[in-house]
């Protein structure tokens, strides 16, 4: 059986992320890759979107802790993404899909790192079996 390549929507904070040397290498691994000026900007509703979506895993890129350039914007986004991971869970979908890694990465190393470590994963996990919408909806039932 052909390994399946998983679909990943990435969030990169512009400030530690966002000057990615490896920009081809991130794009031939990532479906969406979305620059934000501070992983706090990333809602709660857009990480549910992607994977409404068909995304089979979203990571989050955010500054090193306690060097926001927003001041706690990933310290937010740390918790926001605990949270989340337990609205997963709840849904029937694997709270590791839902990653966060707080870093500087100007050469983009890290990044294709995580984004390869997050695709083996998901791999490891299959499609994402979601047994509930995530919109807060009752799913109908058999």
């Amino acid at each position: 059986m052909p390994a399946t390549t998983p679909k990943i929507v990435c969030f990169s904070c512009s400030f530690g992320w966002g000057y990615l040397g490896e920009r081809d290498a991130l794009g031939a691994r990532i479906d969406h890759w979305l620059p934000v000026a501070c992983s706090g900007k990333v809602d709660a509703t857009h990480v549910l979107r992607a994977f409404q979506r068909g995304a089979d895993g979203v990571l989050i890129l955010g500054c090193p802790e306690g060097e926001c350039h927003f001041q706690d914007g990933n310290y937010q986004t740390k918790k926001k993404v605990a949270l989340l991971q337990r609205v997963l869970a709840a849904h029937g979908v694997e709270p590791g899909r839902l990653q966060m890694v707080l870093g500087v990465d100007p050469e983009g190393s890290r990044a294709v790192a995580a984004v390869d470590a997050l695709a083996r994963e998901l791999r490891a996990l299959g499609p994402v079996a979601v047994r509930a919408p995530l919109d807060g909806t009752i799913a109908p039932g058999p």
